[in-house]
Parts: structure tokens; C-alpha cells; sequence
């Protein structure tokens, strides 16, 4: 069976992979770097018994993402993978999303997941900034709405971090440039010593949230860290 786990929210598919993996935790899981994938190591993976003889599960991450690095290669690798999924399960996990063109080559077997961040999500984190409290509050009583506290904390965090980066004038892995641009905006609403002191509070909410030090859910204490803004 091939499963297929890909969009631009890593915290909700990682939570799929895990779910997979614990479906079927009576066989040997094998991972493998798709990004630097090897032909040889490949066939081994998917064509070779377990030790204990049980099935195998193969995991290969970033292999279509990075298609572009091995054109030549990547029909005839795909080909072994899609041959390979009739007998044994294969998990492509991708933290982008694939393209329709791509995904009409994986065939109809294949069981797609897409975990896609809301508009409204992006609304949110883009509303952050000093004197915005009832704005944001607003997109954040809308985003929990559908999307749980703890993923909306990941990637407060993950936000906060691309200003301070910004704000030291370094681009952050993984941004384009007009995402670069937009956030470089957004981070000239702070001085970063606000936005290490915003670093600092979440790291206190993690803290307070994990061991139980609070009588406030994770939502409310995110409330009160907007309102503080």
C-alpha cells in the first residue's frame, strides 16, 4: 500500500506518520533519506525480508520534493516505489505540497493525505504585532476554531523565531523571497527585544503547559500572551 503525506503543515502530518507507524507496529520500519536517495539502498529497502520475518514498512522523506535535483532518475526510482507498494506499505512524506501533475503519477491505489495551513491560520500569524490585540484576537478565536491550540502554539513559535532572524537581518531556511519580504515588514513593527521577550513568555507557557504549573489551558494562555502584545 502506498500512503502518500505531504502539504506546509509539518506539525498535523508528522501526527499522521506517527498514527501510521503505530498501525503497523508489528513490522520492521525502515526510513530513508529521499532527498539523498540511493538506487541501490532502495531496492534493498523495499525488495528484502525482515530479519524476523515479518513485513516491512518503508518511509521515504523528501524524495519527490527534491525531483528536480535527479530528473533523470526520479521516474525510473518511482517506478521501483510503485511496483514495490503492491506488497509491502511505503510512506512518501513530503513538508510541501505536491503538485496535481505529480500526484496523477503516483496512480488512484495510492491513499493521499494533505495537510494544508488555513487562510485563516496565516491571517493570524501576519496580525501579530504591538497595539493589533483585538484584530488578532479575533483571527485566533476563528483559527482555534478548527485548528488545535497546540498547532497554533507551534507555529507562534516558528513566527516569532523568522522575526528575530529578520530582525538581525538573516533570512530564515525554507522562506521565499517575497515571504521573506512580507515577514521583514512584520518585524519592523518590534524592536527585537520585544520579540525575545515574546520568545521568552511562549517558552514559559511550553514550560507551564508540560508540567502543570498552570490552571489556564493552552488557548487561554495564548489569549493572554495576544492581549499582552
Amino acid at each position: 500500500m502506498l500512503y502518500v503525506l505531504h502539504g506546509d503543515q509539518p506539525e498535523s502530518a508528522r501526527k499522521k506518520l506517527t498514527e501510521l507507524k503505530a498501525a503497523v507496529k508489528n513490522r520492521e520500519v525502515r526510513e530513508i533519506d529521499g532527498k539523498h536517495i540511493d538506487p541501490t539502498s532502495l531496492v534493498v529497502a523495499l525488495e528484502s525480508s525482515s530479519l524476523f520475518g515479518t513485513d516491512v514498512c518503508v518511509i521515504i522523506e523528501g524524495f519527490i520534493s527534491s525531483a528536480k535535483k535527479r530528473e533523470k532518475a526520479f521516474a525510473s526510482t518511482l517506478s521501483k516505489i510503485l511496483d514495490a507498494s503492491s506488497s509491502a506499505d511505503i510512506i512518501l512524506y513530503e513538508e510541501k505540497e505536491i503538485d496535481k501533475t505529480t500526484l496523477a503519477k503516483l496512480g488512484s491505489a495510492a491513499s493521499v493525505f494533505l495537510f494544508k495551513t488555513p487562510v485563516i491560520l496565516f491571517q493570524f500569524l501576519d496580525s501579530l504585532r504591538p497595539g493589533n490585540a483585538k484584530t488578532t484576537l479575533a483571527y485566533f478565536s476563528d483559527t482555534v476554531a478548527h485548528e488545535a491550540a497546540e498547532v497554533v502554539f507551534v507555529l507562534i513559535v516558528r513566527r516569532v523565531r523568522q522575526l528575530i532572524q529578520l530582525a538581525d537581518h538573516i533570512t530564515p531556511d525554507g522562506l521565499q523571497s517575497w515571504q521573506a519580504g512580507r515577514l521583514t515588514a512584520q518585524a519592523r513593527h518590534f524592536t527585537i527585544e520585544q520579540l525575545v521577550a515574546m520568545h521568552e513568555e511562549l517558552l514559559a507557557i511550553d514550560i507551564a503547559i508540560k508540567t502543570g504549573a498552570t490552571p489556564f489551558t493552552l488557548a487561554q494562555l495564548l489569549e493572554q500572551f495576544i492581549i499582552k502584545l
